[in-house]
């Protein structure tokens, strides 16, 4: 079998078993066993339950903005592109049972701090999403002038405190209906003709 797919296979039953146990009751015979392997051979692929585990939650960061890339490729309208990849991303979440276990049982994975956190460069190619759809708005005249690297920053930050008070803190879905609210507001604030929410979304 490759050896890329094999090590997926492996990933997919690690986030099963720490989304199941969390990092310290979990054991890298727990993810053998579900992926059909000795313990042994698991650590031909990773040579430590740390890496692994930190591995599993990149694999799983990847794959949610991955994700929300390709929700977006197919949509003309640049306002309604920042709109669903906005939405996408918050909710992503409430689709993938797995990772949002490991989030909430691993609170540090969501940082306000570049200097902490563990998965920099994962948020960089997430912000430089958001990044190259503002800059299209406002070279397009859609959006109003703005510096789109300092708005990059700040958005991606509210996104942030957001996900933390959804998905950490678990405070209900009041955050989630906040969340909402605030970005159909944002997104009348970017846009010099209005906006309103496509139908499939609002």
């Amino acid at each position: 079998m490759d050896k890329l797919l094999r090590e997926k296979e492996i990933l997919e039953a690690a986030v099963k078993i720490f989304a199941q146990y969390g990092y310290k009751k979990a054991t890298v015979d727990d993810v053998a066993s579900r992926a059909g392997m000795t313990k042994g051979n698991l650590y031909f692929f990773f040579r430590s339950k740390k890496e692994l585990y930190e591995r599993t939650v990149r694999y799983g960061l990847q794959n949610w903005r991955d994700s929300i890339a390709s929700a977006i490729r197919e949509i003309g309208l640049v306002e309604e592109r920042f709109y669903v990849m906005a939405l996408r991303a918050y909710e992503y979440l409430d689709n993938h049972e797995d990772l949002r276990a490991v989030v909430e049982k691993d609170p540090a994975i969501f940082s306000l701090s570049p200097d902490e956190d563990r998965f920099h460069d994962i948020n960089l190619g997430a912000m430089d999403i958001m990044r190259d759809i503002l800059n299209q708005g406002v070279v397009s005249g859609v959006f109003y002038p703005m510096d789109v690297n300092h708005m990059t920053e700040f958005l991606f930050s509210v996104y942030i405190m957001f996900l933390i008070r959804a998905y950490v803190k678990s405070e209900g879905s009041s955050v989630s209906t906040m969340y909402r609210e605030g970005l159909l507001m944002m997104m009348r604030g970017l846009c010099r003709n209005g906006f309103s929410a496509p139908p499939e979304t609002a």
